[in-house]
Protein backbone atom coordinates (compact mmCIF):
# COMPACT_ATOMS: atom_id res chain seq x y z
CA UNK A 1 0.00 0.00 0.00
CA UNK A 2 2.90 2.39 0.63
CA UNK A 3 3.70 2.50 -3.10
CA UNK A 4 0.11 3.46 -3.89
CA UNK A 5 0.17 6.11 -1.15
CA UNK A 6 3.45 7.57 -2.45
CA UNK A 7 2.27 7.54 -6.06
CA UNK A 8 -0.92 9.38 -5.09
CA UNK A 9 1.18 12.35 -4.00
CA UNK A 10 2.99 12.34 -7.32
CA UNK A 11 -0.30 12.13 -9.21
CA UNK A 12 -1.62 15.18 -7.40
CA UNK A 13 1.55 17.19 -7.91
CA UNK A 14 2.22 16.13 -11.51
CA UNK A 15 -1.26 16.49 -13.00
CA UNK A 16 -2.20 12.81 -12.85
CA UNK A 17 1.21 11.33 -13.68
CA UNK A 18 2.49 8.65 -11.30
CA UNK A 19 6.15 7.86 -10.74
CA UNK A 20 6.56 5.56 -13.76
CA UNK A 21 4.76 7.99 -16.08
CA UNK A 22 6.89 10.90 -14.86
CA UNK A 23 10.07 8.92 -15.53
CA UNK A 24 8.85 7.99 -19.02
CA UNK A 25 7.86 11.59 -19.80
CA UNK A 26 11.25 12.91 -18.65
CA UNK A 27 13.26 10.11 -20.26
CA UNK A 28 14.56 8.79 -16.94
CA UNK A 29 15.61 5.15 -16.77
CA UNK A 30 12.95 3.12 -14.92
CA UNK A 31 15.66 1.74 -12.59
CA UNK A 32 16.65 5.22 -11.39
CA UNK A 33 15.15 6.89 -8.34
CA UNK A 34 12.96 9.80 -9.41
CA UNK A 35 14.09 11.98 -6.49
CA UNK A 36 17.71 11.56 -7.62
CA UNK A 37 16.92 13.29 -10.93
CA UNK A 38 15.06 16.33 -9.58
CA UNK A 39 16.47 19.84 -9.70
CA UNK A 40 16.21 22.12 -6.66
CA UNK A 41 12.79 23.51 -7.54
CA UNK A 42 11.24 20.13 -8.19
CA UNK A 43 12.84 18.58 -5.12
CA UNK A 44 11.65 21.44 -2.91
CA UNK A 45 8.08 21.10 -4.20
CA UNK A 46 8.14 17.36 -3.49
CA UNK A 47 9.58 17.83 -0.02
CA UNK A 48 6.90 20.43 0.71
CA UNK A 49 4.22 18.00 -0.51
CA UNK A 50 5.58 15.25 1.73
CA UNK A 51 5.93 17.39 4.86
CA UNK A 52 2.49 18.93 4.43
CA UNK A 53 0.93 15.51 3.92
CA UNK A 54 2.61 14.22 7.07
CA UNK A 55 1.29 17.21 9.02
CA UNK A 56 -2.22 16.81 7.59
CA UNK A 57 -2.34 13.12 8.51
CA UNK A 58 -1.22 13.94 12.03
CA UNK A 59 -3.42 17.02 12.47
CA UNK A 60 -6.56 15.30 11.17
CA UNK A 61 -5.70 11.98 12.84
CA UNK A 62 -6.03 10.11 9.54
CA UNK A 63 -5.29 6.43 10.13
CA UNK A 64 -7.27 4.73 7.34
CA UNK A 65 -5.08 3.85 4.32
CA UNK A 66 -7.67 4.94 1.77
CA UNK A 67 -8.16 8.31 3.49
CA UNK A 68 -4.39 8.78 3.68
CA UNK A 69 -4.05 8.10 -0.06
CA UNK A 70 -6.81 10.62 -0.86
CA UNK A 71 -5.23 13.20 1.46
CA UNK A 72 -1.80 12.76 -0.14
CA UNK A 73 -3.17 13.29 -3.64
CA UNK A 74 -5.16 16.32 -2.48
CA UNK A 75 -2.08 17.91 -0.90
CA UNK A 76 -0.18 17.29 -4.14
CA UNK A 77 -2.94 19.05 -6.09
CA UNK A 78 -2.85 22.01 -3.70
CA UNK A 79 0.93 22.37 -4.08
CA UNK A 80 0.54 22.12 -7.86
CA UNK A 81 -2.15 24.83 -7.77
CA UNK A 82 0.13 27.11 -5.72
CA UNK A 83 2.97 26.64 -8.21
CA UNK A 84 0.60 27.44 -11.08
CA UNK A 85 -0.82 30.48 -9.30
CA UNK A 86 2.61 32.09 -8.93
CA UNK A 87 3.49 31.33 -12.54
CA UNK A 88 5.81 28.37 -11.94
CA UNK A 89 6.53 25.67 -14.47
CA UNK A 90 4.51 22.46 -14.05
CA UNK A 91 6.94 19.95 -12.55
CA UNK A 92 6.42 17.39 -15.31
CA UNK A 93 7.85 19.98 -17.74
CA UNK A 94 11.09 20.54 -15.82
CA UNK A 95 13.96 18.63 -17.45
CA UNK A 96 15.61 15.97 -15.28
CA UNK A 97 18.75 16.89 -13.39
CA UNK A 98 22.06 15.22 -14.18
CA UNK A 99 22.19 11.62 -12.89
CA UNK A 100 23.82 11.29 -9.46
CA UNK A 101 26.31 8.69 -10.74
CA UNK A 102 27.51 11.15 -13.41
CA UNK A 103 27.86 13.94 -10.87
CA UNK A 104 29.87 11.70 -8.52
CA UNK A 105 32.15 10.62 -11.38
CA UNK A 106 32.62 14.21 -12.57
CA UNK A 107 33.48 15.42 -9.07
CA UNK A 108 36.01 12.63 -8.54
CA UNK A 109 37.83 13.36 -11.79
CA UNK A 110 37.74 17.18 -11.78
CA UNK A 111 40.39 19.41 -10.29
CA UNK A 112 39.32 21.89 -7.63
CA UNK A 113 38.56 25.31 -9.12
CA UNK A 114 39.86 27.13 -6.05
CA UNK A 115 43.04 26.21 -4.27
CA UNK A 116 43.79 27.80 -0.92
CA UNK A 117 47.26 28.22 0.53
CA UNK A 118 47.89 27.35 4.18
CA UNK A 119 47.11 30.84 5.50
CA UNK A 120 43.73 31.04 3.71
CA UNK A 121 42.82 27.44 4.35
CA UNK A 122 42.86 28.01 8.12
CA UNK A 123 39.76 30.22 7.99
CA UNK A 124 38.08 33.07 6.24
CA UNK A 125 39.24 35.81 8.56
CA UNK A 126 42.75 36.26 9.94
CA UNK A 127 43.30 37.21 13.59
CA UNK A 128 43.53 40.93 12.78
CA UNK A 129 40.15 40.86 11.01
CA UNK A 130 38.60 38.82 13.83
CA UNK A 131 39.86 41.43 16.31
CA UNK A 132 38.24 44.23 14.26
CA UNK A 133 34.88 42.53 14.39
CA UNK A 134 35.10 41.64 18.08
CA UNK A 135 35.85 45.28 18.95
CA UNK A 136 32.58 46.34 17.29
CA UNK A 137 30.46 44.10 19.49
Amino acid sequence: MFGIFHDAGYKGLYGGFGSDAIKARKGIDPKEQLLDRMDRTELAANQFRMTQTREKLKRENIKNQRDAIVAHEMVGKEVRAAISKIGGIPLENIPPAEPIKKVEKRLKTSKPKLLLDGKDAAGIADNETKQLFSDDI
